[in-house]
């Protein structure tokens, strides 16, 4: 199972948990950053992928390390 750590409405309201903060604040960015991402480009095809590595170069490894946190904690 995985956590939902924020979201972005497609009126542009990012919502975020406030669980978020307990984070590293590289995995905190990370999520951010996804979340504005989605004002750019609503969903995780290739145009979406391009700018999170123009923000983020190491946002796949982000992104690993978040769900391997998520998922112990949710186990």
């Amino acid at each position: 199972m995985k956590r939902k750590w924020a979201s972005m409405s497609t009126v542009g309201r990012l919502t975020l948990d406030t669980h978020l903060v307990r984070l590293p604040k590289d995995l905190g960015e990370f999520v951010i950053v996804h979340e504005l991402v989605h004002l750019l480009a609503p969903n995780h095809g290739r145009v979406f992928k391009s700018f999170m590595l123009a923000y983020l170069p190491d946002w796949e490894q982000r992104e690993d390390r978040l769900n391997q946190k998520t998922q112990r904690k949710c186990a």
